[in-house]
């Protein structure tokens, strides 16, 4: 009872800070270019904070101090995000589908926004399970209502403002979220017991998960630099880019402190539960409510669902505005927007139930088809805002197809790929060849077409005959790297072409442009 109490007092507080009535267009979906360095401050803390909380306790119980390495990926990335928001914000940023169809027309809006819409669920379902396999524990709820649960506070005190309720809430979900942290980490630092489990030397090595996996993780935030539209959105809504920037820098400090404390937990789990075949987050939850008064779990328990809420309303709000902005509407967008938002938390609890326990395989499946419907083509607005319009949509689809179909080859497994290829990596590699191939050929670059895609061929090949059984991922990640290399060479090759058709300032323009 305390804990329902609990949570139905938070959200009643949550809908009175996000309400504001009566939001146009602008700043329902941007805030209106108003935000206040504080404001970004907490929605950039609070969004990757939540995220690596869940993400760090659950590896390290399973892998130890090498967990550490995800954090810190993350952490990077969103420095470089900052990077690159003069250039966003040049482009009258909203979200990635709306600077696609901006540059390269309605289709590529339409296309984009749709992977953006289906994916986007896909992401925020982490969380969700989270705090679902917590309260589970203390309450012994079923998954569907804890999502549930969920999916209807977002959308109470999201619909009123958007931007603007993101904007007010998540200050006091990321306080709540520090104070569930807190009680928990009080917790586990004082259980006394003389039977800790026995660990492998392994898992107390920096490396000890493995030096592949860790350079994968790296790899993998770095690509999601030009899709991580969540962050994007709310950095390109300050009022004051530079500000905004050192906002972000700022923050990155604190998620350091997060990533050390929650790995912490992690492993102090680890040594109180011993037992490597469960769920790290079950695990966790076990020892937090065990032997715990009604008070103390009801806390836990909201810090947890504060957990779910930080990283699950930026996220489904960031999938509405593609779906009912970018695909749906061409007036009300405001109307649609609200709309697509249940839409997007009807389809993150439709995910959940359908296979709750394997997230991992949902993850890979949301990446494969973001990864090759968004991360290359932005990097093609980025290097060559001229390219057709069919060159972008045909390297998406190609994309799409591949990595869906290397999916389907697998029976859509989360760990057995074929030839040890991650499809998000051969998603989005194939869309960058593509869109390499078709700048060349508009450029008439036939010697630089032809060398390039028979060496890319070769080298591709070559590491899979070299390394059949390799399953750490650095296959995967070799084979986007030439991809990457191969868009580079591009390029180079038609830069000169750029530079006269005055192309190649858009960045000159981005850094100019800081209003």
């Amino acid at each position: 009872m305390a804990i329902i109490m609990a949570f139905l007092v938070y959200t009643l507080v949550l809908m009175w800070l996000g309400h504001r009535p009566r939001q146009n267009e602008q700043t329902f979906r941007t805030g209106g270019h108003g935000l206040s360095p504080q404001a970004i401050f907490y929605m950039v803390t609070a969004l990757w904070s939540s995220s690596l909380i869940v993400v760090q306790i659950d590896t390290a119980y399973a892998s130890g101090l090498s967990a550490v390495w995800y954090g810190v990926s993350v952490a990077v990335m969103s420095i470089l995000v900052s990077l690159l928001i003069p250039w966003f914000r040049s482009h009258q940023y909203i979200s990635n589908s709306a600077l696609l169809g901006r540059i390269f027309g309605s289709a590529i809006q339409r296309f984009s926004g749709l992977v953006i819409g289906a994916t986007f669920p896909i992401f925020a379902l982490s969380n969700a399970l989270a705090a679902g396999a917590f309260l589970h524990v203390a309450t012994h709820w079923p998954l569907w209502m804890s999502m549930a649960l969920t999916t209807f506070a977002l959308i109470l005190y999201i619909q009123f403002a958007g931007m603007i309720s993101l904007a007010r809430t998540q200050g006091l979900n990321f306080f709540v979220v520090l104070l569930g942290v807190a009680l928990a980490t009080f917790k586990l630092g004082h259980i006394h017991t003389g039977h800790l489990a026995p660990l492998s030397s392994s898992f107390w090595q920096w490396g000890g998960i493995g030096h592949g996996l860790i350079w994968v993780w790296f790899g993998m935030n770095t690509l999601n630099v030009f899709a991580a539209q969540a962050e994007i959105q709310a950095v390109a809504a300050a009022h004051d880019i530079r500000q905004a920037q050192r906002a972000v820098w700022l923050s990155t400090g604190l998620l350091l402190a997060v990533i050390a404390v929650s790995t912490w937990l992690g492993i102090q789990t680890r040594l109180l539960v011993g037992n490597p075949h469960i769920d790290g987050l079950v695990a966790f939850a076990k020892v937090v409510t065990r032997h715990s008064p009604a008070w103390f779990v009801a806390l836990t328990g909201l810090g947890i669902w504060a957990l779910a809420l930080t990283w699950c309303g930026p996220l489904l709000f960031s999938g509405a505005t593609s779906l009912g902005g970018d695909v749906i509407a061409r007036e009300g967008v405001v109307r649609w927007t609200r709309i697509a938002l249940v839409v997007e938390g009807i389809l993150m609890v439709l995910y959940g139930i359908w296979r709750p326990s394997e997230i991992a395989w949902w993850r890979v499946f949301g990446l494969t088809l973001r990864n090759a419907a968004v991360v290359g083509p932005t990097m093609a607005g980025f290097l060559w805002e001229d390219l057709p319009p069919r060159a972008v949509l045909s390297a998406m689809i190609s994309g799409v197809l591949v990595g869906l179909g290397l999916n389907a080859w697998t029976g859509f497994s989360a760990t057995h790929f074929v030839w040890g290829i991650n499809p998000m990596w051969s998603a989005a590699t194939v869309s960058l060849v593509v869109l390499s191939v078709w700048r060349l050929a508009q450029h008439r670059r036939w010697t630089t077409l032809i060398l390039g895609i028979l060496a890319y061929g070769l080298l591709t090949v070559g590491a899979i005959g070299a390394m059949p059984s390799r399953q750490d991922g650095l296959l995967g990640l070799a084979v986007l790297t030439w991809g990457l290399v191969l868009m580079g060479l591009a390029w180079i090759s038609t830069r000169s072409e750029n530079r006269t058709n005055g192309d190649g300032q858009a960045w000159v323009r981005a850094t100019e442009t800081l209003d």
